[in-house]
């Protein structure tokens, strides 16, 4: 059995994307302020979400009301936050929602960004795959890309392809994982 502790050195999903995200061109401070702001969106949802309330700042208003007029449509959470692990590949990912839809389970990760990523097809494929290393069958992946007006969100719907992100996942290993040497 893996414990916890030994999980602590998994590469993150998140990780092996960075390369490929262009973060690496914006401002630090820019990026370091769109990741504050994204965290508390989120634990904004996930109160809405748990019937805990709503909080916040003025800051992320449009966001929570965009990401409202979504999930007033009515959705089933099967599970929110949940961290899964691959212990062959020593890799890890927490994905945002699984829920259950008429079309079986699906992945929604959602987003605060500018504008949409190459890497969200990556990003899903690989919570698809470690979803189903955790026992779930995945359908569908959604990413819900809020909208800071307050507008109803844009979805965008990518594959299931464990294979996309395991090939992105290899190429990561050989220019960025530890030497055999």
């Amino acid at each position: 059995m893996i414990n916890k502790t030994s999980r602590e050195n998994y590469t993150r999903v998140t990780a092996v994307l960075s390369p490929f995200s262009g973060l690496d061109k914006i401002d630090p401070e820019v990026v370091r302020k769109a990741g504050e702001r994204g965290t508390l969106v989120h634990k904004i949802c996930e109160a809405i979400i748990s019937n805990i309330g709503e909080f916040g700042s003025e800051d992320v208003k449009g966001y929570i009301t965009s990401f409202k007029k979504w999930w007033e449509q009515g959705h089933e959470v099967v599970e929110m936050e949940k961290r899964f692990y691959d212990d062959e590949l020593k890799l890890t990912g927490q994905i945002d929602l699984i829920l259950n839809t008429p079309d079986g389970l699906a992945i929604v990760d959602l987003k605060t960004s500018y504008k949409p990523s190459k890497t969200w097809k990556a990003q899903g494929s690989a919570y698809a795959y470690l979803a189903s290393k955790g026992g779930y069958n995945i359908k569908k992946i959604y990413f819900l890309h809020l909208n800071k007006f307050g507008k109803f969100p844009m979805i965008y719907e990518y594959p299931v392809d464990d294979n996309f992100f395991l090939n992105i996942f290899e190429v990561y290993k050989y220019f960025f994982g530890e030497e055999d040497e």
